[in-house]
């Protein structure tokens, strides 16, 4: 698997979620969240396919991953917060670790 499989991978993992973000929170939180994820994801992406020359899309790839992941974070602690029932709420965080932290085995194992 490349480095830009991987990223596409986390590129989709980010849009499904903005998509359960705005079904739970509502379409203006789901707005701003697409706009947020189109500005960096843009920037990003094109210094990595177009300004990186040498060593430097190394850094661009570390960038858009780390900014995909702390996307995918963010996004999730906000479905995790917007359940109503406590019980549910502590299932519903319980299970953003678990898939932070198969989130990050994923990359370690493929980027390292």
């Amino acid at each position: 698997m490349s480095d830009i499989h991987m990223l596409l991978i986390l590129a989709t993992v980010c849009a499904i979620l903005i998509a359960v973000v705005g079904k739970m929170r509502g379409i203006r939180t789901a707005v701003i969240h697409s706009i947020v994820f189109v500005c960096y994801s843009g920037l990003l992406w094109y210094n990595l396919l177009y300004k990186g020359e040498g060593g430097s899309s190394l850094v661009w790839l570390f960038y858009l991953i780390i900014a995909y992941m702390l996307h995918i974070i963010i996004l999730m602690l906000s479905i995790s917060l917007s359940v109503k029932n406590r019980k549910n709420r502590i299932l519903a965080i319980a299970l953003s670790l678990i898939a932070i932290i198969v989130l990050v085995i994923f990359l370690v194992v493929f980027c390292g």
